[in-house]
């Protein structure tokens, strides 16, 4: 066992899945100090209609499950507040309308960016249906980001269909609030305050080694800089973008899987890694500038170990890209450098992120907004989900033909994204013969026209050899 393995381990030995913890302690404090929200979007189209029933059958479902649950916030200093059962109904909207079958991919955007959840008071997701003028359905589940990482949507997915099938009653292992009231409550929260002290110590030396390396010159976050020649990664002159006031962007694109996988071969790569390049060719497409030392790139990393239930685990590993990438550069210095950042990720534990939840419960309110609002952002965030689970791909019974998952950060103003990032994100998803890619534009000056954000992936695609079609 790796020490990274161990400090995994003990972690989840004190991190139980009925405590806010981890991710979900940073969405919930983003969401209480500044109404910033993240939603999840679990995408189908369905060939067939499955009927209402149905659809109402499977939200009860996944209420029964890890989504039904709810905040119980401690008076304890240093403890974390708690996950209890929540009793909530599902919601279940169904679009009045007929779609036209060229406008999904519009509704499903809208669907997305209206979507109001509140995940402390138990309402942490809804069930959202819309038939099209072809006969088919599209099915979305939105659920916020606070209560479910995408690992934990997949076994909600499955643990909903089997619910189903085998008409079970609930599987949620959360406690009741009456569980956890009165001295008994108050015990829980004393004893998760005392086991917060190791991980207050550790943080702190994490925290203040990061302080050291920053005064002598390395960064925090560094990671391998790419071995393109003396001079690539400089920062490239030219004007920046015009200062807007735009909204986020959207994006959904499908390219064949085989396709995908053989390019990403020949150049040297690996799927993940074609996906790095070809999202960071987007953003120096868009007129980004690049900074000094290369394009920062978090690469998101799975943390979950088998049994664990917690509604967030996961982390991300960093490198830099120190010029740009392309066909004619090839895959392997992005595929060494990712590999390097995962294996240092496995053994240490010197994350500056993972580290600062247990540093903020220390801090007021002001002082803890002010130090998120000044962690700034990777310029492109990439998520490879891999390939998709069956009960994911068939939520209602029959394999979906096309499938997407992303997610968004609502309620950022214009200058916050500008000020603190990241400029763009994506998530990829490969089931039967296609690779769906989706798009999040952040940077309100970069990627603030879905036009624009559209065209430029389409041309990076083309330029790197892949046929794709949007939604």
């Amino acid at each position: 066992m790796t020490s990274r393995e161990a400090a995994k381990t003990t972690d989840t030995a004190t991190d139980p899945a009925d405590r806010v913890a981890g991710a979900d302690e940073s969405y919930d404090l983003a969401e209480r100090l500044f109404g910033w929200t993240a939603p999840i979007q679990f995408a189908w189209v369905l060939r067939d209609d499955p009927g209402h029933d149905a659809v109402v059958d499977w939200a009860t479902a996944l209420s029964h499950g890890g989504f039904g649950r709810r905040i119980v916030r401690t008076r304890v200093p240093v403890a974390r507040h708690r996950w209890v059962r929540s009793d909530r109904p599902p919601t279940v909207y169904a679009e009045p309308t007929v779609v036209d079958d060229d406008a999904v991919g519009a509704w499903l955007d809208r669907r997305l960016r209206g979507v109001e959840l509140d995940p402390a008071d138990g309402r942490g997701f809804t069930v959202e249906y819309a038939h099209t003028r072809s006969g088919r359905v599209v099915l979305t589940l939105l659920v916020s980001h606070m209560i479910a990482d995408g690992h934990a949507v997949h076994d909600a997915l499955r643990d909903a269909r089997r619910s189903v099938e085998n008409r079970l009653g609930s599987v949620r292992g959360l406690p009741t609030a009456s569980e956890v009231s009165g001295w008994s409550g108050v015990r829980g929260d004393l004893a998760d305050a005392a086991s917060q002290v190791p991980a207050i110590v550790r943080a702190t030396a994490v925290i203040a080694r990061a302080g050291v390396r920053a005064v002598l010159g390395r960064s925090a976050a560094a990671a391998p800089v790419s071995d393109a020649p003396e001079g690539v990664g400089a920062a490239v002159d030219r004007p920046a973008p015009p200062q807007r006031d735009a909204d986020t962007t959207l994006a959904v694109v499908d390219i064949p899987r085989e396709q995908w996988e053989a390019r990403a071969a020949a150049l040297g790569g690996t799927p993940n890694s074609l996906f790095t390049a070809v999202l960071t060719s987007v953003l120096r497409g868009t007129g980004h500038v690049m900074p000094p030392g290369g394009t920062r790139v978090c690469i998101a990393v799975d943390t979950r170990s088998d049994g664990d239930d917690r509604a967030n685990a996961s982390g991300g590993v960093w490198i830099r890209l120190a010029g740009p990438v392309g066909p004619d550069t090839g895959l392997a210095t992005i595929r060494r450098s990712s590999k390097e950042a995962f294996a240092r990720y496995a053994v240490t534990d010197d994350a500056v992120v993972d580290h600062l939840q247990a540093i903020a419960r220390l801090l007021p309110d002001v002082a803890l907004g002010r130090l998120m609002k000044a962690i700034p952002g990777p310029d492109v965030t990439v998520s490879n989900l891999g390939a998709a689970p069956g009960d994911s791909m068939a939520p209602l019974g029959a394999p979906a033909e096309r499938f997407a998952i992303r997610a968004v950060m609502q309620g950022r103003s214009a200058a916050d994204r500008r000020a603190q990032g990241p400029a763009l994100a994506a998530w990829s998803v490969q089931y039967a013969d296609t690779v769906t890619v989706t798009v999040f534009g952040i940077h309100p000056d970069l990627v603030g026209d879905t036009a624009a954000l559209r065209n430029t992936l389409s041309s990076e695609l083309t330029r790197w050899g892949l046929d794709h079609r949007f939604w």
